[in-house]
């Protein structure tokens, strides 16, 4: 006996990160952001799989998921029981937004992973595995109600850490990651340059070195990976 099954598609298929975020003095930011990324119009840095924007201290911070079809998304979501405002905002889980892709990848640089913090586990896989559905790949309990939840979406990784801050504060981003070619010869440049990086050093996931960019007025902790 044959069964037919019919295939669903899901057009809610999350790839590039788009991170407009708040920063105390925007002018010295963009200098900061010009020797990091390379030199920016507009306040705006792309990625190979994404972007950052620099806004006001006072402006919300936003976090685009980027979709193929931005429509058929829409729906799916509502379908999923979630609210939908003007921008694509999300409105139940600010700042997530679902954002159309831009098309054609352009820059050269490439966001290796983002940071983002929730006050619960559970309530984090239900949004982001199963609203959201991006693919959880690995969860680390760190013990006393602390874990890190990792989701892949076709061009990046969004780390959550769980359970450090209260459920009522919502989602906060912790920090960026971006990929580096030759971490050793850019940590040089841009401690040449006057930022304040840390020494590279091996990093926790196996075959990784990291270094930190440490300065506040990038708006968001900032690490630089190579693998």
């Amino acid at each position: 006996m044959t069964t037919n099954v019919t295939q669903i598609h899901d057009p809610l298929s999350i790839s590039d990160l788009h991170i407009s975020l708040p920063v105390a003095d925007r002018t010295e930011a963009a200098t900061m952001y010009d020797l990091l990324l390379g030199q920016a119009a507009g306040q705006h840095w792309l990625a190979t799989n994404g972007s950052i924007s620099l806004l006001d201290a006072a402006a919300p911070l936003t976090i685009d998921l980027g979709v193929a079809d931005l429509a058929a998304s829409q729906t799916l979501l509502q379908k999923r029981g979630m609210t939908l405002g003007a921008n694509g905002t999300l409105v139940d889980v600010p700042p997530l937004r679902i954002a159309e892709l831009a098309g054609v990848a352009v820059g050269t640089r490439m966001i290796d992973h983002i940071v983002l913090t929730v006050g619960n586990a559970d309530s984090a896989i239900a949004l982001f595995g199963g609203r959201l559905g991006i693919n959880l790949r690995l969860v680390k309990d760190l013990g006393k109600g602390v874990a890190q939840l990792f989701f892949r979406t076709r061009s990046a990784v969004i780390e959550v850490v769980a359970g450090t801050t209260e459920p009522s504060d919502g989602i906060g981003l912790m920090g960026l990651a971006w990929r580096s070619d030759d971490i050793e010869a850019e940590q040089q440049r841009l401690v040449a340059a006057g930022l304040a990086v840390s020494d590279v050093r091996t990093g926790r996931k196996p075959g990784t070195k990291v270094c930190t960019v440490r300065e506040p007025g990038l708006g968001t902790a900032t690490l630089l990976i190579e693998q």
